[in-house]
């Protein structure tokens, strides 16, 4: 069994749990799932995925427990740009996964496409402080930290890198101004509404 989380008007809640949630009224989105399209009630696998609905009064988050079987993750956050992009559509598409095979934090927005009725017995209130741990943030978090981490074990100077890129960007926008010695290898970027200076190593992206 693997457990998921979905939001629910609160007044719907308590219903929920004594009757279930029936897919053909629940669901949200078609998906292609193993070459079929499958009606799916897309939910979370970290209840604070959605901090909107996690902060709103209005919702009430149930915790699913469910067979792998019926459960499938996908990338989300394509889902949303595959809206406007046929191509991206596309992948989002083939990110679709079965559930006990996703690793994570692989999916910058994973959600668990459920695709059965989701019967009583299967289905609870969650309890922010007696319910099982969390062991992570949130998936984004998650997400963005295992690629930061990725790219500092094959450069130790990828902090610098990073604070360059930014700065740079900075400096195009007015915000900072920049002074660079090529031949030190080191760039001098001034915030010009607090004039503190930072003193950044210059990267060499080609390494990437």
């Amino acid at each position: 069994m693997i457990e998921v989380y979905y939001y629910i008007p609160v007044e719907e809640a308590g219903n929920a749990v004594e009757c279930g949630l029936k897919l053909s009224k629940w669901f949200d989105k078609e998906v292609v799932v193993n070459g079929e399209i499958k009606k799916c009630i897309s939910a979370l696998l970290n209840p604070r995925d959605d901090l909107e609905k996690f902060r709103s009064a209005g919702l009430k988050c149930i915790k699913l427990e469910l067979s792998p079987s019926y459960c499938f993750v996908a990338d989300n956050s394509l889902y949303e740009i595959g809206t406007n992009s046929a191509d991206i559509m596309k992948v989002y598409e083939k990110s679709v996964i079965p559930a006990e095979n996703y690793v994570f934090g692989t999916y910058r927005m994973p959600e668990c496409l459920v695709t059965c009725t989701v019967i009583p017995g299967q289905i609870s209130a969650l309890d922010r402080h007696l319910d099982s741990p969390i062991l992570y943030n949130n998936s984004e978090e998650l997400y963005v930290n295992n690629i930061i981490e990725g790219y500092k074990e094959e450069n130790i100077d990828f902090n610098d890198t990073m604070l360059y890129c930014f700065y740079s960007k900075l400096s195009e926008e007015g915000v900072f101004t920049r002074v660079e010695d090529k031949e030190k290898g080191l760039a001098a970027f001034t915030d010009v509404k607090a004039g503190k200076v930072y003193t950044i190593k210059i990267p060499d992206l080609r390494a990437y």
